[in-house]
C-alpha cells in the first residue's frame, strides 16, 4: 500500500472563514465548495464535507441531473448559469415544495 496516503478527503478539518459558518450552509474556501459538519466562529477549526448528497433550499423550476451552482447571498442552489454564484454539482432530485437533493462534486 502507498506510505503517502492520507485520506478519502470526504470529510476536511478547515479554518472558519471571516463570518463564521453555519452548520449545513454551504461555504467557499478557496476552489473549494463545503458543507460544513458544525456552525464555527472565525478563525476555529470546523469540520467539513467536500462530497455527499445534500438537501436545500432551491429555486424554483430545477430539474433532476441539472448542474447548479450555490449562491450565497440568496441562500439556495441556482441555475449554472449563474453568474456571481459558486460551482456546487448535480441536483439528485427536482425541486419541491422549495428545495432539492443535489450532489456535492468539487
Amino acid at each position: 500500500m502507498a506510505k503517502n496516503y492520507v485520506g478519502t478527503g470526504c470529510v476536511l478539518t478547515m479554518i472558519t472563514p471571516a463570518g463564521g459558518v453555519v452548520s449545513g450552509v454551504p461555504v467557499k474556501i478557496g476552489a473549494l465548495t463545503l458543507v460544513p459538519l458544525v456552525t464555527a466562529a472565525a478563525g476555529a477549526e470546523f469540520a467539513a464535507r467536500a462530497d455527499g448528497v445534500w438537501r436545500l433550499p432551491c429555486a424554483a423550476g430545477l430539474t433532476a441531473g441539472a448542474m447548479v451552482k450555490w449562491d450565497g447571498t440568496a441562500g439556495q442552489l441556482v441555475a449554472d448559469s449563474a453568474e456571481d454564484a459558486d460551482d456546487f454539482g448535480k441536483l439528485a432530485t427536482a425541486e419541491s415544495g422549495g428545495y432539492a437533493d443535489a450532489r456535492l462534486s468539487n
